[in-house]
């Protein structure tokens, strides 16, 4: 289920005084699979662009293709959208309004058209991912419980209408280290399982760890496109925009500006770790 933007343009308070370009002239494609890290300073076209992918804004021009359908294209199938496409905005435990917990995670698949016992057995089996206890946890209320169960009941919401493409806009915002790291390991897991992600995020490291490919975005254009290792190298061209590498990548930058012979493609903290360690035995 690949996506494609095709020109996209789009325009928010179009042929106003205030009219603004949020995407300029977009193309791209994003392959079965793929970990899609999305990067850029606040205002730069992130939100806009995955609201365009997942059919929630209509394009000023050019076009949005899953499977090779247009999406916004008259007859086209919404329900379809949904059963393939899954979004989690930030903070998504804001989203939650159902009486229990089990009503809430229902209400997606049930909309996307599931029959009864399917809508059951993916409200469990988005529960279980989560690392809930569906028999324990189905019937209590969503708000008596914490924040952070909060938000992964709500997750569990999108999961379980089993979507192929996941897209995330700053989903580990708000959480503490350990629950970041565990929310990229469940990502990085639906991914190996062959979800596509798509991920909007400021946590570099994150990406390193986890994503295969980075887009850096600068004024709703695509300002860079490639590995994290391709795109982390060039710190240079990222700082131009007010962007940052990886920890490690910059650690590692130092490094190099103190004489260090070491490699622009080292960007995550094992890699640099390992580099260390073996320049350490080399100098014995």
């Amino acid at each position: 289920m690949p996506v494609e933007l095709k020109n996209l343009n789009y325009s928010y308070m179009p042929g106003s005084p205030f009219e603004v370009r949020a995407l300029k002239d977009i193309s791209m494609r994003v392959e079965d699979g793929e970990f899609v890290g999305i990067i850029g300073h606040t205002g730069c076209g992130k939100s806009t662009l995955i609201q365009q992918m997942a059919g929630l804004l209509t394009p000023s021009s050019g076009t949005v293709e899953v499977d090779g359908e247009d999406i916004n294209a008259s007859g086209y199938d919404r329900k379809k959208l949904r059963r393939t496409l899954g979004v989690v905005f930030q903070y998504p435990e804001y989203q939650l309004f159902e009486e229990t917990v089990g009503k809430d995670v229902a209400f997606g698949p049930a909309k996307a058209g599931m029959g009864e016992e399917d809508v059951r057995k993916s409200v469990d089996d988005a529960l279980a991912l989560m690392d809930f206890d569906p028999e324990k946890i189905r019937d209590i209320s969503p708000f008596d419980l914490s924040g952070g169960q909060k938000r992964k009941v709500a997750i569990a919401g999108v999961l379980a209408t089993k979507p192929r493409i996941l897209i995330l806009d700053e989903p580990i915002a708000g959480l503490d280290p350990i629950g970041r790291e565990q929310f990229m390991q469940l990502v990085r897991r639906l991914n190996v399982q062959g979800t596509t992600i798509i991920m909007i995020s400021h946590n570099m490291d994150g990406l390193a760890d986890y994503a295969t490919r980075i887009i850096a975005m600068d004024h709703g254009e695509i300002y860079m496109d490639g590995t994290p290792g391709q795109v982390f190298a060039d710190i240079g061209k990222l700082r131009a925009v007010g962007l940052d590498a990886s920890e490690a990548r910059q650690a590692a930058y130092l490094l190099k500006q103190c004489g260090w012979d070491i490699p622009d493609d080292i960007i995550t903290r094992s890699e640099l770790v390992d580099f260390i360690v073996a320049h350490r035995k080399e100098d014995r």
